[in-house]
C-alpha cells in the first residue's frame, strides 16, 4: 500500500475537513453519530459504547466516506470489519491494562480513602502526585502513539480491508513517516474537543442548577445535551481518521470484498 509523507500543515487540514463534513454530511453522519452518542449517554448502557467504541468509529468512518448519503450504524461490525478491528481493540485494551497496572500501586491509597470517605495525609498526597507524574512522563507519549496508531488503523481495516495486524503495522509506518503532521493534528484535535466541551458545558450547568433538587430528573434532562455533545466529538474524531487516511494513503473507496476474520 502506497504511503505518502505529507506536510505538517496537513494535520490542521484534516480537522478543517472533518468540521466541514459536519456541515455537509447530513443524515449519513448525524443519524449514526447521534445514535452512538445516545448509547453513550444512557445510564448502565454507556459501558457498551466504551467497549465497542473502535467498531463504532469504524462505522462512522464508513458512513462519512459514502458520497450517496447512505449510512449503517453497525457497518463497523459487518463485512469482516469486526474481525479486522479486534486486534486494534486488543492493543488499546493492553495499553489500558498497562496504565492501571502501573498507576494502581501509587493511587491505591487514594482510591481506598475515597471509598471510605476519608482523606489522604498531605505528605502522602504529595508523594502520590510525584509518583503519578514520574509515570506520566513515559505513559503520555505511549498513549499518544496509541492514539495515532488507532487513528490510521481503523480506516485501514474498514476502508482498506487490511487484516488487523497489518493495519497496525501500516498505521505505525504512517505515523513515524508523518510526525510533524501528527503533532499539528493532535494539537488541533485537542483544541477542537476543548471548544466542544466549552460550548456544551454551559447548558449542562444550567440544567444541573435547574434540576438540583431532583437527581433523577437531572440525569434524564441532560441526556439530549450529552448525546449531541458526544455525537459531535465522535463525528469529528471519525472524520479526522478518514481524512488523515485519505491524505497519507491516497485511498478513498471502501473495500468491497469480505475477507473474513483476519488477525
Amino acid at each position: 500500500m502506497a504511503l505518502n509523507k505529507v506536510s505538517a500543515g496537513r494535520g490542521a487540514a484534516w480537522i478543517n475537513e472533518s468540521i466541514a463534513s459536519l456541515k455537509t454530511g447530513g443524515k449519513a453522519i448525524w443519524v449514526p453519530a447521534l445514535l452512538i452518542g445516545l448509547l453513550g449517554s444512557l445510564p448502565y448502557i454507556s459501558a457498551l459504547q466504551g467497549v465497542f467504541i473502535l467498531f463504532f468509529y469504524g462505522s462512522l468512518v464508513l458512513c462519512i466516506s459514502k458520497p450517496d448519503g447512505q449510512f449503517n450504524v453497525l457497518s463497523g461490525f459487518q463485512n469482516g470489519n469486526f474481525g479486522r478491528l479486534v486486534p486494534v481493540m486488543l492493543l488499546n485494551i493492553a495499553f489500558a491494562v498497562l496504565v492501571i497496572a502501573v498507576l494502581w500501586p501509587t493511587l491505591k491509597v487514594a482510591v481506598e480513602a475515597a471509598m471510605n470517605g476519608t482523606s489522604v495525609p498531605d505528605a502522602q498526597a504529595v508523594a502520590m502526585a510525584k509518583g503519578v507524574l514520574r509515570h506520566f512522563v513515559w505513559l503520555l507519549p505511549v498513549g499518544i502513539l496509541m492514539h495515532w496508531t488507532t487513528q490510521f488503523a481503523v480506516p485501514l481495516a474498514t476502508l482498506g480491508g487490511l487484516a488487523g495486524t497489518q493495519a497496525i503495522s501500516q498505521a505505525l509506518k504512517a505515523t513515524f513517516s508523518n510526525i510533524p503532521a501528527m503533532l499539528v493534528n493532535l494539537l488541533c484535535l485537542f483544541i477542537a474537543m476543548l471548544l466542544v466541551v466549552i460550548v456544551f458545558i454551559i447548558p449542562l450547568a444550567l440544567i444541573g442548577a435547574a434540576t438540583a433538587s431532583s437527581p433523577m430528573l437531572a440525569k434524564i434532562a441532560v441526556i439530549p445535551i450529552t448525546t449531541l455533545m458526544t455525537a459531535v466529538m465522535l463525528a469529528l474524531i471519525s472524520g479526522n481518521m478518514l481524512f488523515a487516511y485519505r491524505d497519507v494513503f491516497g485511498q478513498a473507496e471502501p473495500a468491497t470484498e469480505d475477507t473474513g476474520v483476519l488477525i
